[in-house]
């Protein structure tokens, strides 16, 4: 993030909310750059870094979950935040499962959502990569650690896998069409690849009971056991 002046993009289709929001970010001191729809607002996140992204959802062209979507999957890095005066439960999880850190309901007001920003331009993010730090040791030290966390685990070839943990547990694992200890141990058998801390949200579910420490050693037996086979199937084509 950026270490003195912390950009954000601001996109609403109506005008008045975009021109309230944004003169009262950029006195608290944010670079706001303002957008009146999602497909402009992708140009503009295509072209340059932002901190922030803060986008309605109801919006036409392209609506502001497709937009928090394209920038979890395109500009990882970028805090992705909703609002909405149309809001429901199912709209506040989909916000969540698609990428955003925060759901907000309109009326917005302005000083808790300075406040809000503040507080996640606060949290740092870690990335790393698989074949310089071992996965399992820093799946370890975050559990230690006792911090919440969102691992994103990206293969080379592409796979990504989301670990949800919090207060030295992992609660929530995802990987494509699995989830829970399958996900994590799917995740933590990456070869190559990268993995990022993401700004945390809370999981749509809890689908992981055990303790930390068996899934780690689970995972690790796992591995082995992957490592050991490519190794016979490779001695007998010797």
């Amino acid at each position: 993030m950026n270490d003195t002046v912390p950009s954000l993009l601001l996109v609403d289709d109506d005008a008045d909310v975009v021109w309230g929001i944004g003169r009262c970010l950029a006195r608290a001191g944010f670079s706001v750059t303002t957008s009146g729809n999602g497909a402009e607002a992708i140009n503009l996140l295509a072209s340059r870094h932002f901190d922030f992204l803060l986008t309605d959802i109801r919006m036409p062209e392209v609506n502001g979950i497709e937009l928090t979507g394209w920038t979890r999957k395109n500009r990882p890095q970028t805090r992705v935040m909703v609002m909405t005066a149309f809001g429901s439960p199912a709209i506040r999880q989909l916000s969540f499962r698609k990428g955003a850190i925060q759901y907000l309901e309109k009326p917005l007001d302005p000083n808790l959502l300075i406040e809000v920003l503040r507080s996640q331009g606060q949290k740092e993010l870690f990335s790393g990569s698989i074949d310089e730090i071992d996965l399992l040791d820093y799946m370890q030290l975050m559990m230690l650690s006792g911090k919440q966390a969102i691992v994103e685990v990206v293969c080379s070839n592409g796979d990504r896998g989301l670990v949800f943990i919090a207060s030295g547990s992992v609660l929530h694992a995802k990987c494509g069409e699995l989830k829970g200890e399958d996900a994590l141990y799917r995740c933590l058998s990456f070869s190559g690849g990268t993995f990022a801390n993401l700004p945390w949200v809370e999981p749509e579910e809890i689908t992981i009971h055990k303790p930390g420490d068996f899934l780690l050693v689970e995972a690790a037996r796992k591995r082995d056991e992957t490592n050991n086979e490519v190794e016979r199937d490779s001695d007998r084509y010797r």
